[in-house]
């Protein structure tokens, strides 16, 4: 009889409270990588959203936790351009919307000349011109999704438009996304002469040296903004930042029930085999290996749990992708490596939460149990 052997016969012994017990460590792993999973996807979808379209440098209303909601005016870009070091700068408006189906629509605009155009790789169609009276670029994700194709009306802003362009990119939130001309998504969302960001490319080959002296040079000639390059946009955005606090704060509180269960389960088998515990410890069994005996069978139990959350956890996660809310906003970023962080977690879990009652289980008197005390 090997140790784990002697594990799983005592879990097998107790089936009711051992699926219990395994039904809390599922759960809390699931918990764990369903939310961190999609915390991560939050922020990848954000940031290959940005570099898909190539900013080097977003400028934003100065304070605003949201760049959604951040105003600027759209004429900013002409005094943008003439800074030393940029390319090319565009006003963008970015928004949220839901379509008449209730999915939810991510929009973007530019003006009819922009670089933000020449970012997007059409697969058919072409890009959109104000002698239209209302024409959209879709991303072939969200025709997909909701069974469009060129000529289709789409409604955004509760209002119709045509798509005349379908697009494709590396970015899944870009992939889903509408694209219109500034103007348009100007009149509907009343920002006219507005923009919600003025998108900055930076000259090609720039040193990260060079890209500080712009930026420099931008806070200087636009002190009222907030002027970031997009990584430092998208590590110390306010609401993403919220988000993996939140999933951390609920997944350490759901680890911590799990392991607490655990030890309510070991505490409990403990007090019933007091008499085999006893038995090996008068038959020489050291104090040390009855520990290990105990604490495999909690590692052992809490790494099913650990298997069993993991993949339920990603089939949660990537079921709330696909909810007309969430779907096409974001995609869960569950990686091997959380998995196995995952699994592990389950197992300290389990082991820790079994080394209380083991440890107490050597410190009573094998003679005395035996008699009856």
């Amino acid at each position: 009889m090997t140790l784990a052997g002697i594990a799983l016969r005592n879990l097998i012994h107790r089936p009711w409270r051992s699926l219990m017990t395994l039904g809390g460590v599922v759960l809390s792993i699931a918990a764990f990588v369903a939310l961190v999973g999609l915390a991560r996807g939050l922020e990848a979808a954000f940031s290959q959203s940005i570099d898909a379209r190539q900013t080097d440098v977003l400028i934003t209303e100065k304070g605003i936790s949201d760049p959604m909601a951040s105003t600027v005016p759209e004429r900013l870009a002409e005094e943008v351009i003439t800074v030393p070091g940029v390319a090319a700068a565009t006003p963008e408006l970015t928004r949220l919307t839901t379509s008449s189906t209730g999915a939810t629509l991510v929009v973007m605009a530019w003006p009819e000349v922009s670089f933000g155009w020449q970012t997007q790789e059409l697969i058919s169609g072409r890009y959109p011109l104000l002698s239209d009276g209302g024409a959209v670029v879709a991303g072939s994700g969200l025709v997909e999704r909701l069974g469009l194709g060129l000529g289709d009306e789409i409604e955004v802003f509760s209002a119709p438009f045509t798509i005349v362009g379908i697009t494709t990119s590396d970015s899944y939130v870009n992939r889903n996304m509408v694209m219109g001309l500034l103007p348009d998504f100007q009149a509907q969302t009343y920002r006219e002469g507005q923009a919600t960001a003025i998108a900055v490319d930076l000259a090609p080959g720039t040193s990260p040296a060079e890209r500080d002296v712009v930026l420099d040079e931008l806070r200087r000639r636009l002190p009222n903004f907030a002027i970031e390059t997009t990584e430092v946009l998208v590590r110390n955005h306010n609401y993403l930042q919220i988000g993996k606090a939140l999933a951390w704060a609920v997944s350490v509180v759901a680890l911590i029930s799990a392991a607490l269960a655990v030890m309510n389960t070991m505490a409990m088998a403990v007090n019933e085999r007091r008499g085999e515990i006893a038995i090996m410890g008068a038959v020489g069994w050291p104090g040390r290996r009855i520990i290990t005996c105990l604490m495999v069978e909690g590692a052992v139990l809490s790494l099913i749990g650990g298997l069993g959350g993991s993949l339920l956890g990603l089939f949660v996660a990537n079921a709330a992708t696909r909810s007309p809310v969430v779907a096409g906003f974001l995609e869960p970023q569950i990686s091997a490596a959380l998995l196995i962080q995952a699994v592990v977690l389950a197992a300290v879990i389990g082991t820790a939460g079994a080394l209380l009652p083991a440890w107490r289980a050597t410190t009573r008197n094998p003679a005395a149990i035996l008699r009856g005390h």
